[in-house]
């Protein structure tokens, strides 16, 4: 990698080496220019981290929580994932069962296949809202586990959503690969039911690249 003039990195603490600019990142994704001035830039953005409680050590936690949604059986209520935080706060309510929307507890579905070693199938779902400073925008990849050159990589797992047989929908949502558990929750209460993504190929997917039948990964990568 080149020398770069008027860049440094931004993950590097001034004094230490490979701050100054003809010192070279570990990661070419880490140099921001000299002209931005990381104690006064505002520049972040933010992503959730399905399936964990924490963020990567160069992310700033936001909030934790649980994952919520539908019911799996309700052709009703939002189609998207929420990261529910642990203290809740209401306003004016009134309590009791009305003509409105339900919010559930998400639970792995992962009885078949099961690659997260905390986790046990029924288990709640966790989450973290994280925050990066000095990046601009962020996407999630499915069927990859690694970033395009000159982003970063927050976090990879696996593309995860509602069973292709259930009434109702969810968005698709990148599970990370090393994925917990809720404590004290594996007990099934249905709500939102995550399960692994596999490709069908075959005059739906292109076959070679994609297999029938294998899980697809995910990755969360900012720039």
């Amino acid at each position: 990698m080149p020398c770069k003039t008027d860049w440094f990195c931004w993950d590097r603490p001034a004094g230490l080496p490979g701050r100054d600019s003809c010192s070279r990142c570990d990661d070419e994704s880490h140099y921001i220019r000299k002209h931005i001035d990381p104690s006064n830039s505002t520049t972040s953005v933010t992503y959730t981290r399905w399936g964990r409680t924490s963020c990567p050590a160069h992310a700033n936690l936001v909030y934790k929580g649980r994952v919520g949604g539908g019911y799996y059986n309700h052709g009703g209520s939002g189609s998207n994932a929420q990261c529910l935080p642990d203290n809740p706060i209401y306003d004016k309510y009134y309590t009791g069962s009305h003509s409105v929307a339900y919010m559930y507890n998400a639970e792995y579905e992962v009885y078949s296949f099961n690659p997260f070693p905390g986790v046990q199938p029924e288990d709640d779902v966790p989450c973290a809202v994280c925050n990066v400073d000095f990046k601009s925008t962020k996407i999630m990849i499915p069927a990859r586990n690694e970033c395009p050159t000159q982003w970063q990589k927050e976090y990879s797992g696996y593309l995860m959503t509602e069973h292709h047989g259930h009434p109702h929908t969810y968005e698709y949502v990148c599970i990370d690969r090393d994925a917990e558990a809720v404590p004290g929750t594996v007990t099934s209460n249905n709500g939102m039911l995550l399960y692994f993504v596999e490709g069908v190929c075959g005059g739906h997917l292109q076959c070679g690249p994609y297999v029938s039948g294998r899980e697809l990964t995910c990755a969360v990568c900012t720039k």
